[in-house]
């Protein structure tokens, strides 16, 4: 890896832990299509390094959030169970598809996802004031 993508992949993984932070988000969403467009990684090793480094990350930010009281470690304690098992569940379907099914899979999911986040901020935009 030349010293120049270092420096971008470290920068980007700073990015990431803010986004994820702030937004509450995992990083997969923008680490994923990083790791394929900039690092040149293949969509199933770039979903199962977005996986590893979603861990430190998440710890990092419950920390934060919870020196603050904004942690439900009940609520979070159920979905960690299930999230386990969904999480195993999804891995192994991932792994059965081939990696150009899974990187347009991946795509139109993330159409959606915008497409809908654009929809409700456009929706509550005017009750705002």
């Amino acid at each position: 890896m030349s010293a120049e993508l270092i420096l971008l992949t470290v920068a980007f993984g700073i990015l990431v832990g803010v986004a994820s932070a702030m937004f509450g988000i995992g990083g997969g969403v923008i680490m994923v299509p990083f790791l394929i467009l900039v690092v040149d990684q293949s969509q199933h090793v770039a979903e199962g390094t977005s996986l590893l480094v979603v861990i430190p990350t998440a710890i990092a930010g419950v920390i934060a959030h919870n020196r603050r009281g904004y942690v439900d470690f009940k609520r979070a304690a159920a979905l960690a169970v299930t999230g386990v098992l969904g999480g195993f569940l999804g891995a192994r379907l991932a792994l059965a598809i081939d990696a150009d099914s899974l990187q347009k899979a991946f795509g139109i999911f993330m159409l959606v996802m915008a497409a809908r986040l654009l929809r409700d901020g456009l929706r509550t935009r005017g009750t705002d004031a």
